[in-house]
């Protein structure tokens, strides 16, 4: 799977203000809803639900929030870059700025773990996630993100 087959410039945000991690998820279902059509709401419960089985914050500043949703009829990846960290239990208990959510279907079973594997391995590349901080605006938050450290942009 190519990364541009589940994030788009249109669901690529800059400089979100958190204020908090759950006020962060529900904007988040807010601004995905607002481009996909599926109800904010359905987003927001599946986001937390997920959060209440164990923290998406993987360490460094960053964060790959997950669920399955009800009427998602595709995977459906969000970038997101924060204006400034939140605290989001992460489990080295540094505030997070950059989040990739991550939106599958309610009956997928194993392609998204692939998905997110490989969204772990690229978010670990520190040179990767300093470009996706650098960014100033959408259009620049997307275009660090498709700057992928492998050439080919592949997500397996």
């Amino acid at each position: 799977m190519q990364l541009e087959s589940i994030i788009s410039p249109e669901l690529t945000f800059c400089n979100i203000e958190g204020v908090s991690k759950k006020r962060l998820l529900e904007t988040s279902a807010e601004l995905i809803a607002s481009k996909v059509d599926i109800n904010p709401d359905e987003i927001y419960e599946a986001l937390i639900a997920r959060e209440q089985l164990g923290s998406t914050g993987l360490g460094n500043g960053i964060a790959i929030p997950h669920c399955r949703v009800p009427k998602c009829e595709k995977t459906i990846g969000c970038l997101i870059k924060l204006a400034s960290p939140i605290d989001f239990d992460s489990i080295d208990q540094k505030p997070v700025d950059l989040l990739f959510f991550l939106l599958v279907p309610e009956n997928t079973i194993e392609g998204h773990l692939e998905v997110l594997r490989t969204l772990a391995e690229l978010f670990k590349n520190q040179s990767y996630c300093d470009n996706l901080r650098k960014s100033q605006n959408d259009p620049e938050l997307y275009a660090a993100a498709m700057q992928a450290p492998n050439s080919n942009k592949q997500t397996q």
